[in-house]
């Protein structure tokens, strides 16, 4: 079943969408803008009136061998083709001024949503179907506002040129009667209803013949996303793939994703070129179509060759107006279709907090001095236990070790006390501006050092000498002198590197609550006991909250919580 090109809830959605940023703080900058560039469109349909008339003055001086005329009208035609030049520039940049403000605000809109409240992250928990949110952020904001700029601004054009020459058109008609077998008839308008005619069936035809391609252009976005998104993936994991000896499978899953993409356009070219082709034959035809139609008259000495030659001027610009949906159709398909995944990706930030809401049911009452978790449980999605009626409390400068069998929800238990989890339940007290979770691999922003140690900022100023004490203590002193040196981290460093990064930044930081998700797991036993020692010795005041495996970890803590991963956990204090 095809998509249907356009109805009134397609058009609530797409308005919901695009009148924010018109009535956003912006709006008074953008309406100038919006009609200071209507008035350039309308400018260049006047310059092409001027022309039409300069076409009849000037095939008149040539039917009439006039030559001071003739060469009067080419100096008309120098200031016409210098008139329309200086509007078409002047249009077309404060055209893409308003544009690129418009994706500009989009983008940091949907970008910020995006990232807020962990929405990203909660998107992908919920099992939300939008692929590619960054790449809709990237790419389609704007494709969408390029596209919809361009067709709102062809259809004014379209509608103000049909305006201003039907009328003429209109009027030529009175001297041009249908001739058939050399009986005329006199129709008011008659030039006007031929081009309308025409036009209606070229559009018709080209519906038709282009419907496929609003929903080949949505898989195409789809594809190409999909096909980008895998390379970025394996810049992601280079050394993974590498040691694996992957090269092969990865090339091969590349190319199944690339010959999806090359046969999807395959299907897009096959339509298009049957649109292409009716449009390149209706479009030949338009052009000698009128002179078909006003010959008779010509011939008959009804009208001269000026008259004639506007006649096929103006009804060009009339059969360029109607045909605008025609001209326009592969574009609207594209536009249809970037407009589609927009919406969705936009559809889906506005679900994303209520349906989490809607999963998760813990309480957060305000706490100050210590962490208390009361009745808490905590589920997998599909609603089976893993942790039931978890009562606890930690205060400050003590200490919990979380330990379990693979899969029995430790690490999903932070994500609970996180608030990222929704598939829980119970009350949660914990004071999130003083609490900090580390997970077991860290992340590192591509740049300089200090960047990547600072990630993500720090509420209080921070010297050099105090950033190289943080790297030396927590075992990189090599690095100490390299702060301003910019690199890809995450690939240039060790696991067990980057993890030293993560204690660097936790000494900087200095949080009260400190959740490690077996970011030690990297480090050999000696070198985790040395951070763990340092810890302990330079926040004496922090509550840590350890998920780890060794059983070296329970010399560092006070109790320790073993789940069972059925919903069944324990609590005591950790064996020496």
């Amino acid at each position: 079943m095809e998509q249907k090109l356009f109805d009134r809830a397609y058009a609530a959605r797409v308005w919901r969408l695009t009148y924010s940023y018109w009535t956003s703080e912006q709006k008074v900058s953008a309406w100038l803008l919006l009609v200071v560039v209507i008035a350039g469109n309308l400018s260049i349909v006047a310059v092409t009136v001027w022309l039409n008339n300069w076409n009849r003055d000037f095939y008149d001086a040539i039917q009439n061998l006039d030559r001071d005329a003739f060469y009067a009208q080419l100096v008309v035609f120098g200031w016409i083709v210098a008139v329309y030049m200086v509007v078409v520039g002047v249009r077309f940049y404060l055209r893409e001024w308003l544009r690129i403000r418009w994706r500009t605000w989009l983008t940091e809109r949907y970008q910020t949503r995006w990232l807020q409240d962990k929405t990203f992250y909660r998107m992908k928990l919920l099992g939300d179907t939008t692929d590619n949110p960054d790449q809709r952020i990237s790419s389609d904001i704007g494709s969408f506002t390029e596209l919809t700029m361009s067709l709102v601004f062809g259809l004014i054009n379209a509608v103000s040129t049909l305006a201003s020459f039907i009328v003429i058109l209109w009027n030529l008609s009175a001297n041009v009667p249908l001739t058939i077998g050399g009986q005329a008839y006199d129709i008011p308008g008659f030039l006007m209803w031929c081009a309308i005619g025409y036009a209606a069936f070229g559009t018709w035809i080209t519906h038709l013949l282009g419907r496929r391609l609003i929903r080949l252009n949505f898989q195409q976005e789809k594809l190409e996303a999909d096909y980008r998104f895998d390379l970025m993936r394996l810049r992601e994991n280079l050394e993974s793939v590498a040691l694996y000896g992957g090269e092969q499978t990865e090339n091969r899953r590349f190319m199944h994703h690339f010959r999806r993409i090359v046969d999807n356009y395959f299907r897009i070219i096959r339509v298009g070129l049957r649109v292409d082709m009716f449009g390149s034959v209706h479009g030949q035809v338009a052009s000698v179509f009128p002179l078909v139609v006003a010959a008779p008259a010509y011939f008959g000495k009804a009208i001269k060759l000026g008259d004639l030659m506007q006649t096929a001027s103006a009804f060009g610009r009339v059969q360029d107006a109607l045909t605008f949906f025609m001209d326009a159709y592969k574009s609207i398909a594209a536009w249809r279709a970037v407009t589609d995944r927009l919406l969705g990706f936009v559809e889906s930030l506005e679900q994303t907090s209520p349906r989490f809401a809607a999963a998760n049911a813990v309480a957060r009452p305000p706490a100050a001095d210590a962490l208390r978790i009361g009745a808490l449980d905590v589920t997998r999605p599909d609603r089976r236990p893993l942790l039931a009626g978890l009562d606890l409390d930690l205060g400050p400068g003590t200490s919990l070790l979380i330990t379990g069998p693979s899969g029995s929800g430790k690490s999903t238990l932070l994500r609970a006390l996180a608030g990222l989890w929704p598939f829980a339940r119970g009350e949660v007290a914990l004071a999130e501006p003083d609490a900090l979770f580390v997970p077991q691999k860290p992340y590192l922003t591509i740049g300089p050092l200090r960047e990547a140690l600072l990630y993500p900022g720090l509420d209080r100023p921070v010297d050099d000498a105090e950033l190289a004490r943080a790297l030396t203590d927590a075992g990189l002193e090599s690095f100490a002198g390299r702060l301003d040196d910019e690199a890809d981290w995450a690939q240039t460093l060790s696991g067990g590197e980057q993890q030293r990064i993560a204690f660097a930044r936790i000494l900087l930081r200095r949080p009260r609550w400190l959740f490690l998700d077996e970011a030690s797991s990297a480090l050999d036993e000696p070198s985790e006991q040395r951070l763990y020692r340092l810890l302990r010795e330079r926040l004496p005041d922090t509550a840590i909250v350890s998920v780890g495996h060794r059983s070296t970890l329970k010399a560092f803590h006070d109790r320790q919580l073993q789940l069972g991963g059925d919903g069944g956990w324990t609590l005591a204090a950790a064996p020496a």
